[in-house]
């Protein structure tokens, strides 16, 4: 009995460690932040769109400028990119990040040219969380625990972020598949109930995840309360709506709601990260919802966009494929975009397949053909172009109360985290930083920065002063590395 005890207390020991969240003030916990500098990927990212004709001569190229310190702040969140098939969650230390990056560039580099970047690393669920397909009592606990875990860390990235770095900034939330499901739970426990946060929400983009629902004849209701389902297309675009879409080839056949669906799951009930389980009967399944101006009978796509196949520009090719919203018999009213390819001779386009499947990237890509019958993985770039000409006019309708005033700290510079175990951000919006100078209780000086976010992730624990130069005055600030 005493060894069965003590196998029990080291699975209880171990399974609680996994289940603590990751540590979101170390810098090397995100792909993109703006703490990072020169190695933060929305910053390298090439914003450079290079536009095609049918017989690949240059069109045009459109060159895209990072952001500066806007007051619009992006937070992603990646798909599935572990592709083992036991159930459980990556864990940090096993990520694939070179993926990860890949990913971030293909499906939403581009829009770093509307505000900062923050995509945080997580233990994300496996591909086979959801490949397995059992309804038993506990596969659909195993699952719901699997997805709590991964979204436990996403809670915890999006608070630091929120408490750290937001200061009352505009919000784009993105995401995609499992990501998407994140950016809905995340709308679930933080926004939904929440009016400042509400205000501060431009649009929630989740793309390529069928797992919403509204009560039938109305934007809300079912997956989320308050956060609605963006409005058609043609409507003035409305500040703090939820937008998701799925796209798929003309000749896929979708399928049904799957009984393993978490939408049919109660565990996700009871751990808070959904509602209510789905309503064949009161919930009409939107899947996407969102047309993008596509109507049931096939028009051109104005352009589609991707990385290119070095993984440095972007490429755009217009009216080169085609689309249709489709109603889906066997999910109730659901609808998807259908893509159809409008073929050129010797067609050379190329759709980016994930790094960990070719060796070299110069030669990746999976050909655009009828071959290829599900577009899951690309729902983002097949609708680039439609929702950078949405974001601008999005983002201008959403006045947050809680914007900063750039007068209100004329005479102060706030450093936050403090203590901290890494990330540093130094707030004054009033000013233009010039230098900040780290310095040992001893008065030696340790290190130079000249941006308002840096790292001290490799100072040794301890007590330090900051001074901190700008255009119009000099601070004075204690710091506390843990």
């Amino acid at each position: 009995m005493k060894q069965l005890f003590t196998v029990l207390a080291g699975l209880i020991i171990t399974a609680n460690a996994f289940a603590q969240t990751v540590d979101y003030n170390l810098p090397e916990n995100w792909m993109c932040h703006p703490v990072l500098l020169s190695t933060d990927i929305a910053r390298q990212q090439n914003l450079t769109l290079t536009v095609k004709k049918p017989d690949l001569s240059i069109d045009t190229v459109i060159n895209y400028t990072h952001y500066a310190d806007s007051l619009v702040d992006i937070f992603y969140v990646y798909p599935t990119i572990n592709m083992n098939t036991p159930m459980g969650n990556v864990d940090m230390d096993s990520i694939d990040t070179r993926t990860a990056q890949f990913v971030y560039s293909e499906q939403v580099g581009i829009y770093a040219q509307f505000g900062r970047v923050f995509v945080p690393y997580y233990r994300q669920a496996k591909l086979g969380v959801f490949l397995n397909t059992s309804i038993s009592a506990s596969a659909q606990l195993a699952r719901a625990n699997c997805i709590e875990t991964a979204y436990n860390d996403i809670d915890s990235a999006f608070s630091n972020y929120l408490r750290y770095y937001n200061n009352g900034r505009k919000i784009i939330l993105m995401g995609h598949s499992q990501g998407a499901d994140h950016i809905m739970f995340l709308l679930r426990k933080k926004f939904d109930n929440n009016p400042v946060l509400q205000a501060q929400l431009v649009v929630a983009l989740c793309a390529g995840e069928p797992n919403y629902a509204s009560v039938n004849g109305s934007r809300t209701g079912g997956a989320l309360q308050n956060i609605k389902e963006c409005p058609p297309h043609d409507s003035i675009p409305e500040c703090g709506c939820m937008m998701n879409w799925r796209t798929w080839s003309k000749h896929y056949k979708p399928e049904g709601i799957a009984s393993c669906s978490f939408f049919f799951n109660p565990y996700f009930v009871s751990k808070g990260l959904i509602y209510q389980t789905y309503d064949t009967v009161n919930h009409s399944h939107q899947e996407a919802y969102f047309d993008f101006g596509y109507t049931t009978t096939q028009k051109p796509l104005a352009r589609y966009i991707s990385i290119d196949n070095s993984w440095t520009n972007y490429v755009g090719f217009d009216n080169m494929f085609r689309v249709e919203v489709t109603p889906v018999s066997t999910v109730p009213g659901s609808t998807h975009l259908l893509i159809d390819t409008i073929f050129t001779p010797n067609d050379q386009r190329k759709i980016n397949s994930f790094p960990s499947y070719v060796p070299d990237p110069l030669h990746s890509g999976i050909p655009i053909d009828s071959s290829v019958s599900n577009y899951h993985i690309w729902d983002w770039q097949f609708v680039q172009n439609d929702v950078l000409r949405l974001l601008p006019a999005m983002i201008a309708n959403c006045h947050p109360s809680g914007m900063p005033d750039a007068n209100r700290r004329v005479n102060a510079a706030l450093v936050y985290p403090n203590p901290t175990s890494g990330i540093v951000h130094v707030d004054n919006l009033s000013q233009k930083i010039i230098s900040i100078k780290l310095y040992n209780l001893q008065g030696v000086f340790v290190r130079e920065y000249f941006t308002n976010d840096f790292s001290v992730a490799n100072q040794e624990p301890g007590a330090y002063f900051i001074i901190i130069q700008t255009d119009k005055s000099t601070y004075t600030n204690k710091l506390v590395k843990q």
